[in-house]
């Protein structure tokens, strides 16, 4: 599976006009980045890195993550632009046996990425205090008959389920509209590791 997901992400992000690349960092990695205690991140299946690269110009030392070393390389050149104490470690990953190390960082983001098992792990490396959002896809009738496979899409309400004691819910966001022009509906939520 992962070298089937590595061949299919490569060949989207050799096209030179990929349309992520271009979009804006998470609405709600936006409203809450700067609650973060600690300027440590991590970007899960970043992609070419519009999270990672938005988070490094404001201070952070980002781990980016993505199965594709074709995304990377792409973010990687990007954030060799970046002055300042930001900066981008990109790490090719398949994340279906990826387990973050625990209490280490500040803010963990991940967008249009979906993997259900990996969720508690990423609850567990927050520092006390710490930030992660999820935004990603949601299965709903208005989304239409895209070739999205419903394994990886929320169902109405499923991200706070995830983090029922220990976390404080920041915000949650359910059936809003995409980003770049994308008109699927999306579900986001930002919560807080509750000190011990």
């Amino acid at each position: 599976m992962a070298q089937k997901d590595r061949l299919k992400w490569d060949a989207k992000y050799s096209d030179g006009d990929h349309l992520i690349e271009k979009g804006e960092a998470s609405f709600m990695l936006k409203r809450y980045y700067d609650k973060a205690p600690a300027k440590r991140a991590l970007d899960v299946a970043c992609g070419t890195g519009r999270n990672a690269l938005f988070l490094a110009e404001h201070g952070f030392v980002v781990d980016a993550l993505d199965i594709s070393p074709v995304g990377l390389e792409r973010l990687q050149d990007h954030a060799g632009q970046i002055s300042g104490a930001g900066k981008v470690n990109c790490q090719v990953v398949d994340l279906d046996d990826y387990s973050p190390p625990e209490a280490s960082y500040g803010l963990i983001v991940v967008t249009n990425y979906l993997n259900r098992p990996l969720i508690p792990k990423l609850a567990k490396a927050l520092c006390d205090g710490g930030i992660l959002v999820i935004d990603t896809f949601m299965a709903d009738s208005q989304n239409g008959t895209r070739d999205f496979n419903p394994d990886y899409l929320l169902r109405a309400g499923e991200l706070p389920e995830y983090f029922d004691s220990g976390y404080e819910v920041l915000a949650f966001e359910d059936a809003r509209k995409g980003h770049c022009n994308n008109e699927l509906l999306k579900q986001a939520i930002a919560v807080c590791k509750i000190p011990a």
